[in-house]
């Protein structure tokens, strides 16, 4: 289990590098799931798998609905970043790995001293390069990317504090909920492009 949690961890932190430093929604749709499987397998370490592939299903239908709704859309070509702007994503990823690294293992011994390190480190990892990812771009799309990173890492520490079934079907509701906002944002987004092409 601790090959599979290190694994976890590990997926969890490219697919996160991922989803901050590249803007191509295929992508990120495929990082946001495999997100979701490396959340489950950290989640089992807590609770009983009954209760763990919860989280893993629900997520798969908040990036699912996400990624259809993207689909459905007229997408044009996407936008070329700069190399400037690749490298200052992927050096304040770098920036995020550092510093959870270093502050992980003093958070574990003095908050949370009854949780694994990778527990830890894996929401702390999620959390951070959300909030980063958030800094970084206004695309609807992204940004319900990275509350739902940012609930999911909020998610894994929580499950190993704390086991409530109530807890995990409103967590449940609040992440349907988001990918619910995020589609509908999406369309307005594609819709309000669409007018503004149209108009003379």
């Amino acid at each position: 289990m601790q090959i599979l949690s290190t694994l976890a961890f590990v997926f969890i932190t490219i697919t996160s590098m991922v989803n901050l430093i590249l803007r191509e929604w295929r992508i990120n749709a495929v990082a946001l799931a495999l997100q979701y499987l490396a959340a489950f397998i950290l989640v089992t370490l807590s609770w009983p798998v009954g209760m763990a592939v919860i989280k893993l299903i629900v997520g798969w239908m908040a990036s699912a609905a996400i990624a259809l709704t993207s689909l459905r859309q007229s997408q044009k070509d996407p936008t070329t970043d700069s190399v400037a702007s690749l490298l200052f994503r992927g050096l304040v990823g770098l920036l995020v790995i550092m510093i959870i690294f270093i502050l992980a293992p003093r958070l574990q011994e003095s908050i949370f001293p009854n949780l694994d390190l990778v527990i830890v480190q894996g929401g702390l990892m999620l959390m951070g390069m959300s909030l980063m990812q958030l800094g970084t771009r206004a695309d609807p799309y992204l940004n319900i990317i990275s509350l739902l990173s940012l609930l999911t890492g909020f998610e894994i520490i929580h499950a190993a504090l704390e086991r409530s079934t109530l807890l995990t079907g409103m967590l449940a509701v609040v992440n349907l909920g988001l990918a619910l906002a995020g589609v509908y944002f999406i369309s307005q987004s594609s819709a309000a492009e669409g007018s503004e092409e149209k108009a003379p």
